[in-house]
């Protein structure tokens, strides 16, 4: 699914142009791929068909009108999590956890006190799911920010990382870090613009929430976030006067740095794919109408990059081929093409 913030319109408007009618309509089902590569649920109305690392498939019974937001491996296989709305015209949360050979449904975390729960993102430590954390409040404006802990059987009570504010918080992405805190990132608007904003939970408190750039009048929106072996490395996509352009930093000792631009004007969309010490992202070059994967250092400098042709908004899955190659597929469209990882100077 596409997600963005409201503010930024012009964004979409800008998309729009660019592709024209072919692609005017935005995705709604796009497949939700995990960090761990093989692993890809692809949403089939009310069931999903998930894509095994060993090759096989599984399909995942899903509630009515549902749409997935997180999918992560664990020791014990995988665990997906999205929201949907119920017949009392709530919007709720649903969690799955399962193996190769089937799946269950996990209790929702408690004390629901919005009409609307949205966009769960999974916290998985060590294999472990951990915890999740998600949207919630009475309209798409006033959403807060709360997180619980999964002790294996039951939610603990639901924390508040971020109290509504004056404006929508939107577009939450989390990791557990190699020292076992939590560390959240959303956009949020702060009065003049959408801005990234973070939070980190060490032990059981959250620290409140703190821009990861210096105040700015432009949109900021579509924060990515993964854990490295030194902290965690964030992509997003700042208004640049003619489009947004993609950013990273790095996030190390409760701090954020190396802030730059990673891809020219007119790209955003990103996701973080790969491991720890392998990050990857793949994101959309709107101007060259292509996806592009790239391939980082722990600083989150580019060190090679591929591309292919897009013919619409609909994310693609990425799966690597030998000699540096990687494959974008997309399910619905059954449409797949290759590339070559080329250094970056």
């Amino acid at each position: 699914m596409w997600r963005t913030s409201l503010r930024p319109l012009r964004g979409i408007v800008y998309l729009l142009s660019v592709y024209g009618s072919v692609a005017a309509a935005v995705a709604q089902e796009d497949p939700v791929q995990a960090a761990r590569e093989g692993l890809v649920l692809i949403p089939q109305g009310s069931s999903a068909r998930l894509e095994l690392p060993g090759g096989g498939t599984l399909q995942v019974a899903l509630p009515e009108r549902a749409e997935v937001s997180s999918l992560a491996a664990t020791d014990a296989g995988w665990a997906a999590a999205g929201s949907f709305p119920d017949a009392a015209g709530r919007q709720r949360l649903f969690l799955l956890a399962g193996d190769d050979a089937g799946s269950r449904t996990l209790p929702e975390p408690p004390a629901q006190t919005g009409q609307q729960r949205r966009a769960p993102v999974l916290l998985v430590d060590g294999g472990r799911l951990a915890g999740a954390a998600w949207l919630e409040g009475d309209g798409i404006r006033t959403l807060a920010v709360r997180a619980a802990a999964w002790n294996g059987r039951q939610w603990q009570k639901p924390q508040w990382v971020s109290k509504p504010g004056p404006g929508s918080q939107l577009a939450l992405t989390g990791a557990v870090l190699a020292d076992g805190s939590w560390l959240l990132a959303w956009s949020a608007f702060d009065g003049t613009a959408d801005e990234i904003v973070w939070s980190q939970r060490v032990g059981t408190s959250w620290r409140p929430a703190q821009r990861v750039s210096a105040p700015n009048a432009v949109p900021d929106i579509t924060p990515s976030l993964m854990a490295t072996t030194s902290g965690a490395l964030l992509a997003w996509s700042r208004f640049d006067g003619h489009g947004y352009q993609l950013r990273t930093a790095r996030f190390e000792r409760g701090a954020w740095h190396d802030e730059r631009a990673a891809a020219p004007s007119g790209s955003l969309y990103p996701a973080f794919l790969g491991a720890p010490d392998h990050p990857r992202l793949l994101y959309l070059e709107a101007a060259a109408r292509s996806w592009s994967v790239a391939d980082l250092d722990a600083t989150g400098k580019v060190l090679a990059k591929a591309s292919v042709a897009a013919t619409s908004l609909s994310r693609p899955v990425v799966d690597s081929q030998g000699s540096g190659g990687v494959r974008l597929r997309w399910p619905a469209e059954k449409r797949q093409a290759t590339a070559v990882l080329e250094k970056v100077p």
